[in-house]
């Protein structure tokens, strides 16, 4: 016998149903946009509901529903039918269950959007349906209204899962800092722009790798240590180290590791982040060069007035008249070299700050190179000064007490490093629209090791004339500041063994307004 014809069309219709379903599934699961599919998949969910409107809402941050999608016949898009829906979802929030209503000989009925955790239920949102004629919930349409509720509430879901790997990723990538994970078996996942940036590897050259090409040899156990920190305690921060470039040269980090763990709490793998401190590092040096700089330089000064001032306080009745004014110069002298130490960090100090003030006028070079060799006829190594000035430079728009004090710090260092009866050469000259105020010596050169740094505050060059030469390490640097405040430039040409020629570049018409 077959089946009976009221049998035949129940099937029918359960086989429409299914079909509807999985049109909506196809729709929110597919490859379109979620904007795009929510609006296809409700047509499907409006067939198989038979309604005649429908409306999905999420909830956002705070928790309050926002229309996402609403499709709707005319007949219900009177103001007392948009009540009614809203009065609906809100009762199906409150229960978190499927609700219904009917009123004016319309019908609705509503069902939550819930995620379900260990702990509780939780709205992510609900999907309202309406009915031109009140008809009551059987246990098919309930049946499919569960379904679309599940359909749509893991649509979101994935959706909301991708939006946030989507927004960590691009944070991630454009962080400055190098961000990667690694397996716990080292073994490289991801690898951020930051990361191609500080270690010079591109991603395609390090996914899969074991992270030991970045670890220094000498870093090797201190690596291990920390990794079976972060599986014992889940973290570890502000770990100073080395790492490795790709070049081979090691580059100073401060690191910081996150262990990651499934839903079980299993870990599977470790973020590591790298945070360049090269800078940090050099203010380090720095400081403690300063430190060293000043217990020594000023101390040696300091000891010498005290000791010479207790000498004249507790014998100066019995010292010949010669004999006190030789020490009475050695103090003068001493305070003198003193007052131009603190004045270097005074003007270090206002240079950095930006406090350097100028007065800009037109410059006389000759006039100037004239006023640096009186100021050093009487050097005792009697140096000849050979000045020229080039066709087109004769004058320049600058500060000429800060260009004379540019002058006299490049002028000094020429004294202390040309031998007596030396010659040092003061030369002006035009280079298309800037002036070439140049000072070079007879002395002993520079190495290439030590001029990429001989700006740098508190750097003294390591050959044996400059250890034996005292001074602050700040002369050079405040040269830097004076020709930068002019917006130009300076360097060093020199070979070791044939001497040294600092060259400032400035505009020959001032700094750009």
């Amino acid at each position: 016998m077959g089946d009976s014809p009221a049998a035949t069309d129940m099937l029918a219709v359960r086989y429409q149903r299914l079909v509807l379903l999985n049109r909506m599934s196809v729709a929110l699961f597919g490859d379109k946009p979620f904007a795009a599919a929510l609006p296809e998949a409700c047509h499907a969910a409006m067939a198989l509901m038979g309604a005649q409107s429908v409306a999905v809402y999420f909830t956002d941050e705070r928790g309050e529903p926002v229309v996402a999608h609403r499709h709707f016949d005319k007949r219900l898009s009177d103001d007392a039918a948009r009540r009614a829906e809203e009065d609906l979802l809100a009762f199906a929030f409150a229960e978190k269950r499927i609700v219904t209503s009917a009123a004016g000989g319309r019908s609705w009925e509503a069902a939550p959007l819930l995620r379900l955790t260990a702990d509780a239920a939780l709205l992510t949102g609900g999907v309202v349906f309406g009915r031109v004629r009140a008809e009551p919930l059987d246990a098919e349409r309930e049946g499919g209204l569960v379904e679309i509720a599940r359909h749509l509430r893991n649509a979101r879901l994935i959706q909301q899962t991708l939006q946030h790997r989507k927004v960590s990723s691009a944070i991630v990538n454009q962080s400055s800092e190098a961000i990667f994970v690694t397996d716990l078996e080292q073994r490289v996942l991801t690898w951020n722009s930051g990361a191609v940036a500080l270690f010079q590897w591109r991603l395609d050259e390090v996914l899969g790798r074991h992270g030991a090409f970045l670890v220094p040899p000498d870093r090797v156990d201190e690596i291990r240590r920390v990794i079976g920190e972060v599986l014992a305690e889940g973290r570890k921060t502000s770990v100073e180290t080395e790492r490795l470039r790709k070049d081979g040269t090691a580059v100073p980090v401060e690191g910081s590791f996150t262990l990651l763990t499934d839903d079980a709490g299993e870990p599977f793998a470790i973020v590591r982040s790298y945070r360049d401190i090269t800078k940090r590092k050099q203010v380090e040096r720095m400081k403690s060069e300063f430190t060293a700089l000043v217990s020594h330089e000023l101390r040696t000064p300091l000891t010498a007035i005290r000791g010479f001032a207790e000498t004249l306080r507790d014998f100066g009745d019995e010292l010949e008249p010669e004999q006190r004014r030789h020490y009475l110069q050695i103090i003068l002298d001493e305070s003198t070299r003193l007052s131009h130490m603190v004045g270097d960090f005074l003007d270090i100090a206002r240079i950095e700050g930006g406090g350097i003030e100028m007065e800009f006028a037109d410059v006389k070079t000759a006039a100037l190179f004239d006023r640096i060799a009186r100021l050093f006829k009487e050097h005792p190594s009697r140096p000849a000064f050979k000045l020229s000035v080039g066709p087109g430079a004769e004058s320049l728009r600058g500060d000429e007490e800060q260009l004379y004090r540019l002058l006299v710090n490049l002028g000094g260092n020429a004294m202390k490093y040309t031998p007596v009866e030396g010659t040092v050469t003061l030369k002006a000259e035009a280079v298309g629209p800037d002036i070439e105020l140049s000072v070079e010596d007879q002395g002993p050169g520079v190495s290439k090791a030590d001029q990429s740094r001989l700006f740098e505050k508190f750097y003294r060059a390591g050959d044996a004339v400059t250890r034996k030469t005292p001074g602050t390490g700040l002369g050079l640097a405040i040269c830097k500041g004076i020709v930068e405040a002019h917006s130009g430039t300076i360097r060093i040409e020199s070979e070791p063994g044939r001497g040294a020629r600092f060259i400032a570049r400035l505009p020959k018409t001032g700094p750009a307004a």
